[in-house]
C-alpha cells in the first residue's frame, strides 16, 4: 500500500464532515497550507510529529500553537487524530487524496500551477479564470514556484502534466533535433 492509498481514508472522512458544514474549500485550502509547512517549513516539523518517543501532548501542544487559529477546527480535529494515531506521516499526503476525493464529487478541480517566480494576483486570477473556463468546474489553484523552469507554467491536473514552460519547450526541441 502506497502512502497516498494509507490517506486516503482520512481524506475521505474529512471530505465529508466538510461537505456537510458546507467548507470543502476552506478545508482544501487549510490542506494546502499543511501540506506547505510539511514541505518547506522548518526542518524539525516533520521529524517532531513523527519522532516515536515525543509524547503526543507535546505534538498537540505545537500543533494547537501553531495551527490553532489558522486552519479550520475540522481539519485540525483530523491533524490530531493523525498524530494521536502515530499516522502524521500521513500529513505529506492527505492534501492530494483530498483534492481526488473533491474532484470525484465533482466539485472543483485541483490544479498545481508550477511557475518560475510567483504569480502576480492579476496574473493568479487570469489563469484561475482561464482554467474554470476551460474545465466547466471551479479550481483550485496550488501555486509552486521552481526557479529551473526559467519562464512559463507547467501545470497539472488531475495527474495530467501540460507543460508550457520555456524548460519543457526548450526539451522538446532538443528532442525534435536528435530526431
Amino acid at each position: 500500500m502506497n502512502p497516498s492509498d494509507a490517506a486516503r481514508p482520512y481524506a475521505r472522512a474529512l471530505y465529508e464532515v466538510a461537505a456537510s458544514q458546507e467548507v470543502v474549500e476552506q478545508v482544501g485550502h487549510d490542506l494546502s497550507l499543511l501540506q506547505a509547512l510539511w514541505r518547506e517549513g522548518p526542518d524539525e516539523l516533520a521529524p517532531f510529529l513523527t519522532h516515536p518517543l515525543i509524547h503526543t501532548a507535546a505534538k498537540e501542544a505545537l500543533l494547537e500553537r501553531v495551527l490553532g487559529g489558522a486552519i479550520h477546527p475540522c481539519t485540525l480535529n483530523l491533524v490530531r487524530i493523525l498524530v494521536r494515531r502515530g499516522k502524521a506521516a500521513l500529513l505529506a499526503d492527505l492534501a492530494p487524496a483530498y483534492y481526488r476525493e473533491q474532484e470525484q464529487e465533482g466539485r472543483a478541480f485541483h490544479v498545481v500551477a508550477r511557475t518560475a517566480q510567483p504569480l502576480t494576483p492579476d496574473q493568479r486570477g487570469a489563469l484561475q479564470s482561464r482554467l474554470v473556463a476551460a474545465l466547466g468546474r471551479p479550481v483550485t489553484l496550488e501555486e509552486v514556484v521552481v526557479p529551473g523552469l526559467m519562464a512559463g507554467v507547467e501545470l497539472v491536473v488531475s495527474g495530467r502534466r501540460l507543460d508550457t514552460s520555456l524548460r519543457g519547450r526548450l526539451q522538446e526541441l532538443a528532442a525534435q533535433l536528435r530526431g
